[in-house]
């Protein structure tokens, strides 16, 4: 029987990522941002896959496939941000999008129409599923003075009670 495992980008796979910033952090969570940075409060929907691998060779294609069509919805004005992170032998991806629509137009796109023809003639991918959820309330992130602790309501590059500096690790100075 073939078992599905987890397998880590080789170094070609990880070569064809270098056309789009991609952070690798311990745990193997890899992310992308979208052409603005924005924090989650500017997410309307979410996109969600998951997959899983019975061989090397396919993982790897997969990875290459998916290195491929990066720079096409890094690109779009309502994506935001992309995160991939394995649980075990399954992997999922979690896409930010402004809104179901800008999901949908990526969806519709000819890059994503064939990457989706690729898989399911060739079923490089031992299991996958993907779908996308509209968000039914989207709350508000705010940042906590380490002076005054107040509340500031973010995007915030200065506490809105006391005016000291706050580090919004999705402020316009920050892409780390």
């Amino acid at each position: 029987m073939t078992r599905a495992r987890a397998f880590m980008p080789n170094e070609e796979s990880m070569a064809a990522n270098a056309s789009v910033r991609t952070r690798l952090t311990p745990g193997a969570v890899a992310a992308v941002d979208g052409p603005q940075r924005l924090g989650p409060e500017a997410a309307g929907a979410l996109s969600l896959l998951h997959v899983t691998f019975a061989g090397d060779a396919d993982a790897q294609r997969a990875y290459r496939e998916f290195a491929a069509i990066k720079p096409h919805f890094c690109s779009l004005p309502g994506f935001i941000r992309w995160l991939t992170f394995t649980d075990g032998v399954d992997t999922y991806t979690l896409g930010l999008w402004r809104s179901v629509e800008d999901v949908m137009d990526f969806v519709r796109s000819d890059v994503h129409r064939a990457a989706a023809r690729a898989q399911r003639e060739d079923g490089f991918e031992y299991s996958q599923f993907a779908g996308v959820w509209a968000a039914h309330r989207v709350g508000r992130r705010t940042l906590h003075c380490e002076r005054c602790r107040a509340a500031t309501v973010a995007p915030a590059a200065e506490c809105s009670n006391c005016g000291n500096a706050l580090d919004d690790t999705f402020g316009d100075e920050r892409a780390d």
